[in-house]
């Protein structure tokens, strides 16, 4: 009875070992990816915007992180390793400034990784109510950071985005282009994207209710992107 009882414990004992060990197993997978995910990962962005009403005083301060789109993706690959292939395609053959042209819209469309414009459409009419975009600004000086100091690329507006009645709007989206629009000499306003013009990431305000801008506000927009890391 009692060499029962000693057998019956052990195989408890032993099936109690093994179902730790499996278990110890299988949650350890998680921890092995998570350390080498931010080696692996895709280029990150982040992006913010202030905006002042006509006096200077802040009326809001949103942010949020943007989507690197396939062409933005494209271009960095063709330019860092020249690969064939289709990803090898050069879709920046006039990119001789860079991104460095952060571009608003209006518009209230879902983004995706295949736009390649604010609507991912030609439509660039810009007013009170019609989606597509709206205005540009180029930082003639972007900075970046070692990759020894997180490898961060700042671009942001030089001089901050305008509004007066006519433009007066809410801003849903942000993208980051390398050729600056073709704009209104008097307003201001996009018309048509820049020949050649790609965009390398573009940003959604969550929410659904963007940045509300009335006459006489003016907004700041920041763009950072992370290509390296500090382990």
């Amino acid at each position: 009875m009692k060499t029962t009882s000693m057998i019956a414990l052990i195989a408890v004992i032993s099936a109690v070992s093994i179902g730790a060990i499996s278990m110890n197993g299988f949650s350890s997978i998680p921890f092995v990816t998570a350390s080498v995910s931010p080696e692996s990962s895709t280029m990150m962005g982040h992006v913010e915007y202030i905006l002042r009403d006509a006096d200077g005083n802040i009326k809001s301060y949103t942010q949020g992180d943007n989507m690197v789109v396939n062409r933005g993706d494209d271009c960095v690959m063709a330019y860092t390793f020249n690969p064939s292939g289709s990803g090898g395609t050069d879709n920046c053959v006039n990119n001789t400034n860079g991104f460095r042209y952060i571009g608003i819209g209006n518009a209230t469309t879902t983004i995706a990784a295949s736009d390649t414009t604010l609507t991912n459409t030609a439509t660039t009419i810009a007013s009170t109510g019609t989606g597509g975009l709206m205005a540009m600004r180029t930082d003639t000086s972007t900075v970046s950071a070692a990759s020894s100091d997180n490898g961060i690329v700042t671009i942001a507006t030089e001089s901050p985005f305008t509004f007066g009645i006519s433009n007066a709007t809410t801003v849903h989206t942000a993208g980051l282009f390398d050729v600056a629009c073709t704009a209104s000499t008097t307003t201001g306003i996009c018309t048509a994207y820049g020949t050649d013009s790609n965009m390398f990431s573009v940003q959604r305000l969550s929410g659904g209710t963007g940045v509300v801008v009335a006459s006489g506000d003016s907004l700041s927009v920041t763009w950072q992107i992370t290509v390296g890391n500090s382990s």
